[in-house]
């Protein structure tokens, strides 16, 4: 596809971009040779690099042997051995690992574990979760009603449960004379006056 030709993709927005060539370490180059530094990491998935030799002979020796393997069917020896090496990595006690495919599934099922540790528990009446605002939890809807950012979060309320939201702690905006131990404190009531206002037997979780 060459630049002019109109895209079928659907970026959610007009803006033309360039045309992604190949990339390198920490190096993009478009289709004409420009180079670009990329800053983000793409959108923080990529700090170990583009193009990382390492990697992708590991990918490619694993899709030699096979592609996919549903959890529900079978165990592989890569998922297992990268399990083992984060649970050691974890606090004593938490030893369970669960893997998915991004950061919206990732605090979906966060708070879907939280959810069901509460029931098992006899907690039934907790379910809400408190967030801050702003902040960024994911796209899908169940990270949306997390996500204390109107512009993404408002289309969308109908369709949703809004959870409560506290301020973001934004020191650096602060404008007081309060040493840290004390602003931390401040920003610590806040949380404990949203759970005395939510109830406290109906909340199920604080994310931050």
């Amino acid at each position: 596809m060459s630049d002019t030709s109109p895209s079928n993709l659907f970026y959610q927005s007009h803006l033309s971009r360039p045309m992604l060539d190949y990339a390198e370490g920490i190096y993009l180059y478009d289709v004409s040779g420009k180079r670009y530094l990329d800053g983000s990491s793409g959108a923080m998935v990529s700090n170990i690099g583009h193009s990382n030799r390492y990697v992708l002979d590991a990918m490619k020796a694993q899709m030699d042997k096979a592609t996919f393997g549903y959890r529900l069917h079978f165990q592989n020896e890569p998922s297992e051995r990268l399990a083992r090496q984060t649970a050691r990595l974890m606090p004593n006690g938490l030893d369970r690992v669960f893997f998915v495919s991004g950061g919206s599934e990732a605090v979906e099922s966060s708070i879907k574990l939280a959810r069901q540790y509460a029931l098992v528990k006899g907690k039934t009446t907790a379910w809400k979760v408190i967030s801050c605002s702003p902040s960024y939890h994911g796209c899908s809807l169940g990270a949306l009603a997390l996500t204390g950012y109107q512009p993404l979060a408002d289309p969308f309320l109908p369709m949703m449960r809004d959870m409560p939201k506290i301020p973001a702690p934004a020191c650096y905006l602060d404008r007081d004379d309060l040493d840290d131990t004390a602003r931390g404190l401040k920003y610590a009531g806040m949380l404990r006056e949203e759970i005395l206002r939510q109830k406290p037997e109906t909340v199920l979780a604080f994310i931050m």
